[in-house]
């Protein structure tokens, strides 16, 4: 008797250890299969090989929102500057002074624009101004899959990208290529 509740307490143990992965495999299988409109396509989706997941919390989160302000803002203001600089050197080169008020006035323009950037910060949303930064949004998974690709007489490929899940890993939300 004690022998069979150990053998099923191991078959019970290696079921629910498979458990999530098969979770994300299907999720994964069902976001590679539909297309943008809902349509699903048998593509003979098969899980070659699939990495930990990691999770993506408020913390992780926080900071690819602000990474991604500050590069957008630095890219404008670099941009604006640029601006400022060439209508300067336009406007030092010329001769009327109806075509110098005209450069001044979008130098003007442009370091009002300037000055107002300069004055913005990341704007994080609601939902994280109370949470914990340990809690999870999101798991971050590798997958190497193969497809039959209909698109090239249902050629097999291979392919490595990384998906996002939501926190429960039942639902993909993207995927994108692997960086090597």
């Amino acid at each position: 008797m004690r022998r069979n509740l150990v053998k099923n307490m191991a078959v019970l143990l290696l079921l629910t250890g498979c458990a999530g992965q098969s979770n994300y495999e299907k999720a994964i299988a069902d976001f590679v299969q539909t297309d943008k409109r809902g349509t699903w396509t048998d593509l003979q989706f098969k899980v070659i090989e699939m990495g930990e997941p990691t999770d993506i919390t408020v913390k992780d989160s926080i900071a690819i929102l602000t990474e991604k302000f500050d590069a957008e803002k630095s890219k404008r203001l670099a941009m604006l500057n640029e601006s400022i600089a060439r209508n300067k050197k336009s406007m030092e080169n010329e001769r009327f002074n109806s075509m110098k008020e005209f450069y001044q006035k979008l130098i003007d323009k442009n370091q009002v624009l300037v000055d107002s950037l300069m004055k913005t910060s990341v704007e994080l949303p609601d939902a994280y101004k109370n949470a914990a930064e340990t809690t999870v949004l999101a798991k971050k998974i590798t997958c190497k899959f193969s497809i039959a690709n209909p698109m090239l007489n249902n050629a097999k490929q291979e392919i490595t990208e990384n998906f996002i899940l939501n926190a429960a890993g039942d639902k993909c939300y993207r995927r994108h290529s692997k960086k090597k």
